[in-house]
């Protein structure tokens, strides 16, 4: 079952205050065959940095930018586009999951 990839999408904007504890609530997952990609949608503040972090760590997470501020349809669509994994699950830059979430989806 660890082989079905679940492509998550998290929309960024201004999330520096909270990015860093979504990550990691997606890391504690007990289902570990995910990839995230993160969207930021022209930050002013430090979360691609924030996001820049952790991709050294972990080779499942994956940040791209918007050229220009265009909203969360937009930034969901690009990391879309870009999702490999057979299922697809979405996160807000200040969301948590439990642990078990993906695990008792799948």
């Amino acid at each position: 079952m660890e082989s079905l990839v679940v492509s998550i999408i998290m929309p960024a904007y201004n999330s520096e205050k909270y990015i860093a504890d979504s990550i990691q609530s997606i890391q504690k997952q007990t289902y570990s065959a995910w990839e995230l990609l993160i969207v930021d949608d022209c930050s002013a503040d430090t979360t691609v940095a924030i996001v820049e972090k952790f991709i050294p760590l972990d080779s499942r997470i994956q940040v791209f930018q918007l050229e220009k501020n265009e909203g969360t349809g937009v930034a969901r669509n690009k990391a879309l586009s870009r999702a490999t994994g057979r299922y697809i699950a979405f996160l807000d830059a200040d969301d948590l999951w439990k642990p078990w979430k993906l695990e008792r989806q799948i």
